[in-house]
């Protein structure tokens, strides 16, 4: 009955799907992005967090910056949201790798269909207890807050900080879990990928802070719009930019018959990693940056030198982001399951002997077409220190038009406009599946 309703109205479908997004992303996740924390003094908080970037040289409030776009402000109103959806993030990552590291997960995973229910309640399962950790943390971080007479919580949570605890513990991750609730029915009954939707949302809402104060300066202001639209013509070429290997299908004579030949190709993405090793990248450098500010090593400069805005800390977060990339690639990409399956089914490259040679041959493309990626990756990654000191953007504005924040808007956007174009040629075949008329059809 769902499928002959999709036949006679696609468009109808469509909007059901676009509504249930909205509702759920933008209504339901944005009201909750305001529903405080109970003991929290937000007013304080927010005070801390904001200027993060933008010449701000405490890497961790610079991290923070970086977290409350990804959340969408939650961390900044001391959100019962205010993990965001990252919890979930940092399960699926690892569990991606242990799945390419481990037997038993990587066997689980060719089961098919059930393996990968199986590895996405693992996932589930990890979300949870990651969550509960983060919270913790985030929970004991606030109550131990204190500088210059500035405390975080409120005089009845000062006083019962064992309830607070425990209280913020729950709600925290309460929260995080119902934002994955929201990101699966998004996924189930909206458009594109809900987790992705979510992320998106919330970058989002940070953007008419990116051109806030600009209005009296029509020349900045319109320096701003040509670099965003640059920026974001880049991003569309590297995101779609593809590779692709050709491969033929060997043939076999049988009889007066003549089997395979055919041909196809392998697509080899240029952004392979995405934005997972920015994701990887990020602690590290707070660490680094943290080690560099200790009396021993600041005595020699280096906390100046990997200071936040110095070049130091652009050149230092690059080649993290270079190394993170190759790693990545390496763990997730297996060239010999990958010319295995290729054997099996025959086919192989022109020229290139099956086997080792063949992996060799890939592995070598992989290694330039990674490099390219990897060297893009960083530099809009840099990008927000370079705009904060050019354009004098704060730091909301600042890692919305650099970093990862137009890179995730616009590969969402791209992948939902792919997920409508797939369903309206699914819709295409349909019709004709269930007999729909040519004159349906040609009037859709």
């Amino acid at each position: 009955m769902a499928q002959q309703d999709l036949v006679e109205s696609p468009v109808k479908e469509l909007v059901r799907r676009f509504l249930i997004t909205f509702v759920l992303g933008v209504v339901i996740y944005r009201l909750g992005v305001f529903i405080p924390i109970p003991g929290v003094d937000a007013a304080a908080l927010k005070s801390i967090i904001t200027g993060g970037l933008g010449g701000e040289s405490d890497p961790v409030k610079a991290m923070l910056a970086y977290a409350n776009m990804f959340n969408g402000g939650a961390i900044a109103q001391a959100s019962i949201f205010g993990l965001g959806i990252t919890p979930y993030i940092s399960a699926s990552i690892i569990m991606q790798l242990m799945t390419f590291s481990i037997p038993a997960l990587k066997a689980l995973q060719k089961e098919g269909e059930s393996g990968r229910r199986r590895i996405n309640q693992y996932t589930r399962y990890a979300t949870l207890v990651i969550a509960i950790v983060q919270s913790l943390v985030a929970g004991i971080a606030l109550a131990r807050y204190s500088s210059g007479g500035t405390v975080l919580l409120t005089p009845d949570a000062m006083a019962n900080q064992t309830m607070f605890l425990a209280q913020s513990v729950l709600v925290i991750t309460t929260g995080s879990m119902l934002i994955l609730w929201i990101a699966d029915q998004i996924t189930r009954f909206g458009i594109g990928n809900g987790v992705s939707i979510v992320i998106m949302i919330s970058i989002m809402a940070y953007l008419p802070t990116a051109f806030a104060g600009h209005g009296t300066d029509l020349a900045q202001f319109l320096g701003l719009v040509a670099v965003c639209l640059l920026i974001i013509m880049c991003i569309i070429v590297v995101v779609q930019a593809v590779r692709r290997i050709n491969l033929e299908q060997q043939r076999r004579v049988q009889g007066n018959r003549v089997y395979g030949g055919a041909q196809t190709t392998l697509p080899l993405k240029l952004n392979q990693a995405n934005v997972i090793p920015v994701i990887f990248a990020q602690p590290v450098l707070v660490v680094v940056t943290m080690l560099a500010a200790q009396p021993l090593l600041a005595q020699v400069g280096l906390d100046q030198f990997l200071g936040y805005g110095n070049p130091g800390h652009r050149l230092l977060f690059a080649i993290l982001i270079v190394a993170f990339t190759y790693f990545y690639i390496s763990i997730t990409f297996d060239l010999n399951d990958l010319t295995s399956h290729f054997k099996q089914a025959g086919f192989f490259v022109r020229g290139i002997k099956p086997g080792k040679n063949t992996v060799d041959y890939i592995g070598s493309i992989m290694t330039r077409i990674t490099f390219v990626g990897a060297i893009f990756l960083a530099l809009i990654s840099i990008m927000p220190e370079t705009f904060a000191s050019t354009f004098g953007l704060q730091g909301k504005g600042a890692v919305l038009l650099g970093g990862t924040g137009l890179l995730i808007i616009v590969g969402v956007l791209l992948d939902v406009i792919q997920k409508v174009g797939s369903f309206m040629l699914a819709h295409k075949y349909g019709a004709g599946g269930l007999g729909g008329s040519k004159k349906e059809g040609k009037r859709f």
